[in-house]
């Protein structure tokens, strides 16, 4: 059953509504979904490890746990590692309240999901990202880690909520952050092979100018006639 409940909440239905259309009770439903959003948890792993103890994290942030006291009404984004960002918001009860009072909607049985948006090159306006992808995540937990970044590419996250008749409403915006790119590996006979051949393409051979096709010909001619 978690299954369809996942389904429909992702479609932004409430539990109510959930209840109906899987004919069972609202309270099924709700320990049913909360008790995979808590396994879900506890496979990320490394985000408990940081919420016990930040300044244990292995990455390439120095910072100390202070640095990653959510900003009152932000959604902030730090890089930890080439393929990984950290993604914290101040889950304070204001979005709530401005869900409420206009959507009627009660907060707790709407779906929150973080959108990552791939922004390299332009300038974000909501709607034209290259390309993005949603994450449920537990509103409460204040964070979230966001793996398998490309490299060489500009991110942007949004974090927000699914309303049943319009969609995804944004409730936070973070920060622009790049990735880098991805180096060739050392020690690659191929890969140095391929090196070799960009250098020679970028910096041609000086006697490229100054020797003809029609060389060869010339030289052959003169010693036909020679031999006549």
């Amino acid at each position: 059953m978690i299954n369809e409940i996942i389904e429909l909440r992702r479609k932004g239905l409430s539990f109510r509504k959930i209840a109906v259309e899987l004919n069972t009770t609202v309270g099924k439903v709700q320990y049913s979904w909360n008790k995979w959003m808590e396994s879900e948890n506890q496979d990320n792993s490394e985000s408990l490890h940081v919420q016990k103890n930040m300044n244990q994290e292995k990455s390439s942030v120095t910072s100390t746990p202070q640095t990653f006291v959510p900003l009152k009404g932000e959604l902030t984004a730090k890089l930890v590692t080439p393929q990984k960002m950290f993604l914290y918001w101040d889950f304070s009860e204001t979005p709530k309240k401005i869900v409420r009072l206009y959507f009627n909607q009660p907060f707790e049985e709407l779906v929150t999901v973080l959108r990552v948006y791939d922004v390299k090159d332009i300038i974000f306006n909501g709607k034209n990202a290259h390309h993005y992808y949603e994450i449920t995540v537990p509103y409460q937990n204040g964070y979230w880690f966001v793996k398998g970044l490309t490299g060489n590419r500009s991110f942007i996250a949004e974090l927000g909520v699914l309303l049943p008749e319009t969609g995804f409403f944004p409730l936070y915006r973070s920060n622009c952050i790049q990735t880098p790119a991805a180096e060739i590996p050392s020690g690659n006979e191929l890969h140095q092979d391929l090196l070799q051949f960009k250098r020679y393409e970028d910096r041609p051979p000086k006697w490229r100018n100054h020797v003809s096709t029609y060389s060869y010909y010339e030289e052959s001619t003169k010693l036909e006639n020679k031999n006549a």
